[in-house]
């Protein structure tokens, strides 16, 4: 009686053993894949702010080089083209004569400033596009890269649940043939 108490023990602990180790292998997979989604999501949060800072500076810079043109256009030129102006009005009670080639000079020397202006702006607007293109493009590429590192994971993890699986089915089948033995030897069936 004795050892058939002991063969009903040992069955006994044999099963909480494989329950034990089934419920290991689950927890296991459940860990690695919330780890795994934990980290591609991680990495694609990280990617869309870099790709929301990068995209916020661009606006920014382009709205510096528009408010700088314009602020030399409407403030500068004008300002510069007055003063020319004032100065010819006071030295034409001194020489009528100097003061048509007083004026033509200024109203040249504005409209060269102008022209100067309206290229810088457009210089400077060239760039700023120029800048957003290829903040555009290192954006795309962040995004690719993201998303290429989100699906290395999702494959990483498909790969280690496979694993997890395969191996908690080798333990599961190793388990049911101890015991299955186990049983055969304790009430002698084959």
């Amino acid at each position: 009686m004795t050892e058939d108490n002991n063969l009903e023990e040992e069955a006994k602990n044999d099963i909480e053993n494989t329950n034990e180790t089934l419920n290991e292998a689950g927890d296991a997979i459940v860990e690695k894949t919330d780890s795994i989604k934990e980290n591609a999501s991680e990495a694609f949060d990280t990617a869309k702010e870099k790709a929301s800072e990068l995209a916020n500076e661009a606006k920014e810079i382009l709205g510096n080089v528009k408010d700088k043109a314009t602020e030399f256009i409407n403030e500068d030129a004008k300002e510069l083209y007055s003063n020319a102006k004032e100065k010819a009005t006071e030295f034409a009670d001194e020489a009528g004569e100097k003061i048509g080639e007083l004026t033509d000079v200024a109203k040249e020397k504005a409209a060269n400033l102008a022209e100067d202006a309206k290229e810088t702006y457009t210089e400077a607007k060239a760039k700023a596009k120029e800048f957003a293109g290829e903040a555009s493009e290192k954006i795309s590429e962040f995004a690719d890269e993201a998303k290429e590192k989100a699906s290395e994971f999702a494959d990483a993890a498909e790969d280690k649940l496979e694993d997890l699986a395969e191996d908690a089915k080798e333990t599961y089948t190793e388990a049911k043939q101890k015991t299955k033995g186990f049983f055969q030897r304790l009430f002698g069936k084959k």
